[in-house]
């Protein structure tokens, strides 16, 4: 019997010699020399997480300063059929689409078809006065102050979710929070729509998709009467899949078209590549713009949000970089603007942390110091720390047995659940357990040194080293 939970790397000359093709297409050069000599460990990174993590089918792509300098396909789009993935092959980018909605939002910026700080009541006139304090560019950075409208993706009309959105009271005040939710780009769609006078996704084909080429990124158009879906013919995309266990099970979430400014898009890594080369040229963007996109909010106390426009901001060995993830790993999407490098991870296997991105960007980025480790005054807590993370990488539900205190059941129960247990699969082996920091109130925090990553934790616990808390910072 055919083993799907390993990578089944497109390994025939006439497909290595068709990548190749299309790399140098793409990058209009040869690639680097640094790069060829990182292309077998990009693979082994990915046959790895496939097995680790029972991926069926892959796809990864490195963008640097306009150069496609690694592109390939592994494993199987569709098991049923036995369908090998391609570089054609369309994935499922689930919320990595508001990249998309955030390169569109700077698109009809440029052309002055609206502003980021446009008060929403110029394009909701009827709005009540409290919108008025908040700009579109909260929308796109999740800071706008509206309330979270759980479950409207599914049943509600756009302009039934932006009628729902006026009638509540805002959550927050506006520029004071950033809360990651669907609200704010249900109604920045609407916003998009109004703007640029079609569709959003009409508009980014327009926009974004014909003039880059992209010939294989769209919507399915879904709609969904609870017994029958009916939607687009999407060519040659993926079977989404999930586990139950270590049992492989179709799992295909459906994004409902008043969503699609969050989520839903298809796009294959052959257009994803050549969308990021063309951000590098400039021939998409301003420079400007870009940073615009890529800049996280300032909350109105001085602090650093979460999020540029439509795309995640953050620190990751010590250098700034910008996108999303999507699934929560249909799609990973990273880029480090101060040296135009971008990498891209897709799959079809949705229960698993997003870890390919990282890793593939562990090996070009250099490395930053490790913390100091301290005097550790209660090595209970650290032997908790790791039988617990021990027993819930194995799918032992009975983690919580004895690691965890009563206060402690929210993070036990987050610990065993499918995605922590494929996060801490995905990692390897733990090996250490390091405390690098006690922190005024208590809490601890662990440097945790798994095979194949290092990643730092908070901890909390009772006077009897039990857990009371315990997730990653």
């Amino acid at each position: 019997m055919r083993d799907f939970s390993g990578s089944r790397l497109f390994t025939a000359s006439i497909l290595r010699f068709r990548i190749l093709l299309f790399a140098l297409a793409l990058a209009h050069g040869s690639p680097a020399a640094s790069a060829a000599a990182n292309s077998d460990q990009v693979d082994q990174i990915v046959r790895r997480q496939m097995e680790l993590n029972r991926i069926p089918g892959a796809a990864v792509a490195i963008v640097e300063q306009g150069r496609v300098i690694k592109i390939a396909a592994y494993g199987t789009a569709n098991i049923e059929w036995d369908t090998p993935v391609g570089l054609d092959t369309r994935f499922q980018l689930a919320s990595a689409t508001k990249m998309f909605t955030g390169l569109l939002l700077m698109r009809l910026v440029e052309q002055k078809k609206l502003r980021l700080d446009d008060p929403l009541t110029r394009w909701f006139p009827n709005a009540p006065a409290s919108w008025s304090s908040i700009r579109v560019r909260q929308l796109a950075d999740h800071t706008s102050g509206l309330a979270e409208q759980f479950g409207a993706t599914r049943d509600a009309k756009l302009d039934k979710i932006v009628a729902t959105a006026m009638a509540d009271p805002l959550a927050y005040a506006p520029g004071t929070e950033a809360r990651y939710g669907f609200t704010d780009f249900a109604v920045l769609r609407a916003v998009i729509e109004k703007a640029g006078g079609d569709s959003l996704p009409r508009l980014m084909t327009s926009e974004l998709f014909d003039p880059l080429g992209l010939r294989e990124t769209g919507f399915a158009n879904m709609s969904d009467d609870g017994t029958v879906r009916i939607g687009d013919i999407v060519p040659r995309r993926v079977q989404i899949y999930g586990l139950q266990g270590d049992r492989l099970t179709i799992s295909d979430f459906f994004f409902a078209p008043q969503g699609y400014g969050a989520g839903g898009l298809y796009s294959s890594i052959g257009d994803l590549a050549k969308l990021f080369a063309a951000i590098d040229e400039g021939r998409l963007l301003r420079p400007d713009s870009l940073s615009e996109v890529e800049m996280p909010a300032t909350l109105a106390n001085g602090q650093r949000a979460p999020f540029g426009l439509g795309w995640i901001a953050r620190r990751y060995r010590g250098t700034e970089i910008a996108g999303h993830s999507g699934g929560p790993a249909l799609a990973d999407i990273w880029r480090a603007e101060d040296r135009k490098l971008t990498v891209i991870a897709l799959t079809n296997q949705q229960v698993q942390h997003p870890l390919l991105a990282e890793a593939i960007m562990d090996m070009i980025l250099p490395p930053v110091p490790p913390e100091p480790i301290v005097a550790d005054n209660r090595p209970e807590i650290a032997a908790n720390i790791r039988a617990a993370v021990v027993r819930a990488a194995a799918g032992d539900d009975s983690a919580a047995a004895n690691a965890f205190a009563p206060s402690g059941k929210k993070a036990a129960d987050s610990l065993v659940s499918p995605f922590a247990r494929a996060m801490l699969r995905g990692m390897g082996q733990l090996q250490t357990v390091e405390l690098i920091e006690v922190r005024p109130d208590g809490e601890r925090r662990y440097r945790l040194g798994f095979a194949h990553k290092a990643v730092v934790w908070l901890a909390s616990a009772e006077a009897d080293g039990r857990l009371s808390r315990f997730r990653p910072e």
